[in-house]
């Protein structure tokens, strides 16, 4: 008895705490919640998108009474345990029954369900927030470029207004070299015919008329080639008046070509102020609709992350708590298998001990075998069922996490644009800042263009004067040539008429003296032959008397045609005296004429001459300004032969300097103007009283 009660009691130790299941009830249990949760899960797919309840679909769904339950589970599982101990033997099929209902019970009572109002897959759709983008800045180096372009332009063009202006002064400075060979030469001619006049009149002091003849001869040529020389220096001369207008034409290009220049850099200018004020509208306004939405999608990413971080906060509490209910929903069976564990080692010892038992032990050992295994299987379906809804909450955790991810990307994304945006906005800052720097470049180069050709334009007004001055002067002095020339020529016409009437004024006082004589003569005679008349009437010599009578009366008639060819030509004479007096007066006068236009003459050579010498003193100046001094002294000597000249004329014509006209006070040369840079035009017309400094 003894031994039975301590078999008994034995026995009550072996099965202690142990609890049958069925594990198709399991199975069927975990389908219908599977089926809930599916059919949660459904219905949750079909909800609304996100809004102001953001979070209100977020469930854990457990069972409400669940801790109460578990408690009272824990309490019956106790007493249920003490109850099925004693009759384990007895009523085993009973017991493996109520604990098969039982152990789902609180599974079911204890098991955790998450759900969202929507399908994890969603969160994968297009609804992130896209990144704004930022247009594209194509023209940040348009206006720069065109800056270039119009450089290089107005570079060409005032190179070639350059070039054009330096080969009409080349060609202008051959035919001055020309044409100072010419002058050379008609110099050397002048020379020779002085020299011949000397001899010539040394010839005939000496009275070699063959040698004066020879002389004379040679004269005449040399007369010739200073004719033609005069000839060359005029057609020279004339020549560079061309090629000063052609060079003044040059240098008009050269200005209007400056002043295109100045109206391009102001079209630039204007141009790049507009579009920098565009550009700086455009970029403002697109900063602020890009700004907004950035703001706007930061906002969307922002509520998203804060979604899915609490989603994902959630899915790990989840995560957590299935695993916390699993590891309780198989605590009670981890303790059984270790007190069958135990109760194993107790029973080999027992079975080591009660060899008399063994049959019975073995018995026992393989029903707890069987239990063993009942209880692993039931452990393992309950950790393979739950392994399916933890292998799809760790699934969907790897989609909330890579969703994160991906949001995250789109907060770096995000970011990068705004760094793109306020890019956008210190490109389009510089853009602006770049148009106004090169419009204010564009507009400082305009005025200093414009500055350079006001200058041009001066001086080459005084140009221009000085110029007139010499074509004047010019003008006057061929008109005053010409006009002393055709004075000469009266003057010599008014000699020969003179001759010719003191000629005849000769011829008519031979005449007249002639006829005073013959009336002498027949003064003379008449009375005489009236004497012999008398005679041969006295003496009847009648025949004599007759022929006496008629010689008589022919001297008569005689005399008075003689009379009337004295009166006439008295008459003559006092009107060939009269046109001599007139003739003499015109000669005097005309002579009178010749020496005011020879003073008039000399003059507008004297002028000329100053012209010509500070006119070559200003091209002396351009050639030393561009280091020609091999021009430049041949310029000095023109100047100081001009000069020279000059000063022979006003020692020869006593000219006063109140007589003088002023036209050496604004010269310079076309060359020097085309030349200089600003800064040296305006040192330039200050130095010529043009501006005032």
């Amino acid at each position: 008895m003894a031994l039975e009660g301590r078999k008994g009691e034995d026995m009550d130790s072996l099965f202690e705490g142990m609890v049958l299941f069925n594990p198709a009830q399991i199975e069927a249990e975990a389908e219908q919640d599977d089926g809930r949760d599916d059919a949660s899960t459904s219905c949750c797919s079909q909800s609304q998108p996100l809004d102001e309840n953001l979070f209100s679909d977020l469930t854990l769904v457990v069972d409400p009474l669940q801790n109460l339950e578990i408690a009272e589970a824990e309490a019956e599982a106790e007493a249920e345990a003490e109850a099925e101990a004693e009759h384990d033997l007895q009523s085993e099929p009973s017991t493996t029954s109520t604990s098969s209902t039982q152990a789902p019970r609180r599974r079911k009572r204890s098991g955790l369900r998450i759900g969202y109002g929507r399908e994890l897959d969603s969160l994968f759709s297009n609804d992130l927030p896209h990144p704004p983008s930022i247009p594209a800045v194509s023209e940040s180096h348009v206006s720069e470029t065109e800056f270039d372009q119009i450089k290089a332009t107005i570079h060409e063009k005032l190179n070639h207004a350059i070039e054009l202006v330096k080969s009409a002064s080349a060609a202008r400075k051959d035919s001055i070299r020309n044409r100072r060979k010419t002058a050379e030469n008609a110099n050397l001619a002048s020379l020779k015919h002085m020299e011949l006049e000397k001899q010539l009149e040394e010839a005939c002091e000496a009275e070699d008329f063959e040698s004066a003849e020879k002389i004379s001869e040679n004269l005449s040529a040399a007369e010739k080639e200073i004719q033609a020389f005069t000839t060359s220096l005029r057609e020279a001369d004339a020549f560079i008046d061309t090629l000063d207008l052609k060079l003044q034409h040059a240098l008009d290009f050269q200005i209007a070509t400056e002043d295109q220049c100045a109206i391009l850099l102001d079209q630039y200018s204007m141009n790049a102020l507009n579009n920098a004020d565009s550009a700086m509208k455009k970029a403002t306004s697109v900063y602020s609709e890009e700004m907004d939405q950035w703001l706007s999608s930061s906002e969307a990413l922002e509520v998203k992350r804060m979604e899915l971080e609490i989603e994902s906060h959630f899915m790990s509490q989840a995560s957590l708590e299935l695993n916390n209910n699993v590891e309780h929903l198989v605590q009670d069976d981890k303790r059984e298998k270790e007190i069958l564990v135990k109760r194993k080692d107790v029973l080999l010892g027992e079975l080591e001990q009660l060899l008399a038992l063994v049959r019975e032990k073995e018995k026992e050992i393989a029903d707890n075998d069987s239990n063993l295994e009942a209880v692993e299987n039931k452990i393992n379906k309950v950790v393979f069922g739950f392994k399916e809804i933890q292998s799809s909450v760790d699934v969907k955790y790897d989609k909330l996490q890579s969703v994160l991810a991906q949001v995250k990307l789109q907060t770096e994304t995000l970011a990068l644009k705004k760094e793109e945006i306020d890019d956008f906005l210190v490109q389009q800052e510089e853009k602006g800042a770049r148009l106004k720097e090169f419009a204010n470049i564009s507009k400082e180069e305009a005025e200093g263009y414009r500055g350079i050709v006001k200058l041009r334009r001066s001086l080459l007004s005084s140009i221009l004067k000085s110029r007139e001055d010499k074509l004047t002067l010019a003008i006057n002095e061929e008109k005053l040539c010409a006009d002393v020339k055709l004075f000469q020529q009266e003057v010599s016409a008014a000699r020969a008429s003179l001759q010719e009437l003191s000629s005849k004024k000769s011829s008519i006082q031979q005449d007249m003296a002639s006829f005073k004589h013959r009336l002498i003569f027949i003064d003379k005679r008449v009375p005489e032959l009236e004497a012999e008349k008398k005679v041969a009437t006295a003496a009847r010599n009648f025949k004599e008397a007759a022929r006496i009578a008629t010689e008589a009366k022919s001297l008569c008639v005689e005399k008075e045609s003689i009379q009337i060819d004295m009166d006439r030509a008295t008459l003559n004479l006092e009107k060939l005296e009269e046109e001599i007096i007139n003739t003499l007066n015109k000669l005097q006068e005309t002579e009178g004429t010749i020496l005011l236009k020879e003073n008039e003459l000399a003059m507008a050579r004297y002028q000329r001459l100053l012209l010509r010498a500070a006119t070559a003193r200003a091209e002396k100046a351009a050639a030393l300004e561009m280091g020609d001094m091999e021009e430049a002294n041949l310029l000095l000597a023109e100047a100081e032969a001009a000069e020279s000249e000059a000063e022979k004329l006003q020692s020869t014509y006593k000219f006063e300097a109140e007589d003088i006209t002023d036209v050496q006070k604004h010269l310079i040369s076309m060359d020097l103007v085309s030349y200089l840079d600003q800064k040296q035009l305006e040192e330039l017309a200050v130095s010529l009283r043009l501006f005032t400094a």
